[in-house]
């Protein structure tokens, strides 16, 4: 009767042990399968040839080369103004003029203001946020350039035949600049009109934006041709080239990974485990960086980290 206890006793155990077995093999299996399924959801990305250019865009105004403000030399009332918004003037025209004094006892001699350039009449700019751009107005009393140095703007003259485009470069973009470089000017009020220019002026120092805190540079871009349709205040987008390879060794930037410094990406291998690899690379684009070694063309990596991963020393 031991003996038979002992029999069964043994097979119970043999049977848990089996029983372990196969379900260490079962959950094993599940877990391969979860592994591949998860990965199998994981986006690859090739390894190609193909051409790279690295770009500059940035978003601007258009405005008149040469643009100027009128003021009157003396303080006093406009007696009378002889132009109104969009007329065009010759230089030397009369525009106003300007009864001197403080007050009507006062019986200076009327002034002319005269245009100091030919071009085509605009508003004044505006001060601040809440204001809005205007011209002066019979009637109006002014301050003259002789008796302060912010005299009040009349108007302002502005000659269309050379526009340009002025941009505020952040500081982290305005070093890929430099005076003389081409760029292309894209007008979308114009129906997308591709306009050639270069990079005319770049401020030596930055503007800081007292609410925000940030810095930007004045840049200004002048366009090569006239085109009458082109008026101050379309928005413009300049567009440069900073620089460009063709038939090159590429990759999605979404295979690219960076740690401490150091690029990587995860290899796929078919029918093993991912790799990871360390790559050296080039000239970065918009959507792809150059390759320069580490993969090969076509060779897939991964968009994220796998779960199926060979360890590694994640030594150079």
């Amino acid at each position: 009767m031991a003996k038979f206890r002992r029999f069964i006793f043994k097979i119970i155990i043999y049977i848990a042990i089996a029983g372990l077995i196969i379900g260490g093999v079962w959950w094993g299996y599940k877990l391969y399968k979860k592994t591949s399924e998860v990965e199998g959801e994981i986006e690859k990305v090739t390894v190609s040839k193909g051409d790279i250019e690295v770009k500059f865009n940035d978003i601007g105004e258009v405005f008149p080369k040469n643009i100027i403000d009128v003021n009157s030399k003396v303080s006093g009332r406009i007696e009378e103004l002889f132009i109104v918004e969009g007329k065009k003037v010759k230089k030397g025209e009369r525009l106003a003029i300007i009864q001197p004094g403080q007050s009507e006892a006062d019986k200076f001699i009327p002034i002319d203001v005269l245009a100091s350039i030919s071009g085509t009449v605009m508003c004044c700019e505006s001060k601040g946020y809440y204001d809005e751009a205007a011209m002066a107005r019979v009637g109006q009393r002014i301050t003259g350039a002789s008796n302060s140095s912010s005299p009040s703007c009349l108007m302002r003259i502005g000659n269309f035949n050379e526009m340009l485009v002025k941009l505020k470069v952040s500081e982290m973009e305005v070093f890929k600049l430099r005076a003389g470089m081409p760029v292309k000017i894209f007008i979308d009020a114009l129906g997308h009109q591709i306009f050639q220019g270069r990079i005319s002026m770049i401020s030596p120092q930055a503007d800081k934006d007292n609410r925000s805190g940030i810095k930007t540079f004045r840049v200004e871009a002048g366009i090569n041709k006239y085109n009458k349709f082109l008026r101050p205040g379309i928005t413009a987008r300049v567009e440069a080239i900073m620089d460009s390879k063709k038939d090159i060794l590429i990759m999605p930037l979404t295979g690219l990974f960076e740690e401490y410094g150091v690029n990587f990406a995860y290899l796929h291998i078919p029918g093993g485990k991912a790799k990871k690899v360390f790559i050296k690379t080039g000239l970065r684009g918009v959507r792809n960086i150059e390759i320069l070694s580490g993969l090969k063309e076509k060779d897939e990596v991964y968009t994220d980290k796998p779960l199926n991963l060979e360890k590694s020393d994640d030594k150079m």
